[in-house]
């Protein structure tokens, strides 16, 4: 009988509009071991936030719609939510006052960037990789 030992896995909301792109990470992450939900603009990921805890926003900036995401990441730190903030675009930008607050990660990005940056930003006792181990009778 196996039985597993680790808390439970951290929530990811990965906000993108590129829907290839938003697969291939969400993909990536859960066989990283993490729960992942997907949101394609600002709006879809405000219905999310409002209704369920999130460990970890993963948001582009770049995004149609009246919201980017560096407004999506004020909204979110404006309810004080304790969701952990990473944002992405190609090249560089100037997060303005959201640097006070969120981490950064440039397009291209590897699937193991995105990872290893979610570890960073996670408390550690969310982050661990799940663990099973056997129980004999």
């Amino acid at each position: 009988m196996l039985q597993e030992q680790s808390p439970a896995a951290p929530v990811v909301l990965i906000v993108e509009n590129d829907v290839l792109l938003r697969l291939v990470t969400a993909c990536s992450l859960r066989s990283s071991g993490f729960e992942v939900l997907e949101a394609a603009n600002s709006a879809e990921a405000m219905l999310v936030l409002a209704s369920m805890p999130v460990d970890a926003l993963f948001s582009d900036i770049d995004m149609p719609g009246k919201m980017d995401g560096l407004a999506l990441a004020q909204w979110v730190r404006q309810r004080r939510l304790e969701t952990r903030i990473i944002l992405t675009s190609g090249g560089e930008r100037a997060l303005g006052s959201a640097k006070e607050y969120a981490s950064f990660l440039a397009k291209p990005y590897a699937d193991t960037d995105v990872e290893h940056l979610l570890r960073s930003v996670l408390p550690k006792a969310q982050t661990r990789a799940p663990q099973v181990r056997a129980i004999r009778h």
